[in-house]
């Protein structure tokens, strides 16, 4: 018995260091107002579109795009889960 004492004081007991976790998808003050832009520019645009044009994964494309949406630059034209379409804002 003194055996199974000995083996669970052994045990060291692991705390949880909390981290702030920074995202891969997060879209940088640079990418965005790159962003702003270059879409003045174009007729619309979509995600994969866009993630080509700026060498970015797509899921960072969608989130750039929504941004966009929120901050009034882009409508968006056509809702697809796929593919959606972002046209700018007619002024």
């Amino acid at each position: 018995m003194s055996k199974e004492v000995e083996k669970k004081q052994g045990k060291q007991v692991k705390t949880k260091e909390e981290k702030k976790q920074i995202s891969a998808f997060e879209i940088s003050p640079e990418l965005l107002a790159k962003a702003k832009k270059d879409l003045a520019k174009v007729n619309y645009i979509t995600p994969s579109k866009l993630a080509s044009n700026y060498s970015i994964a797509v899921s960072t494309a969608r989130k750039l795009l929504k941004e966009l949406q929120k901050e009034g630059i882009l409508v968006l034209y056509s809702p697809s889960r796929r593919n959606p379409i972002y046209i700018p804002k007619q002024e």
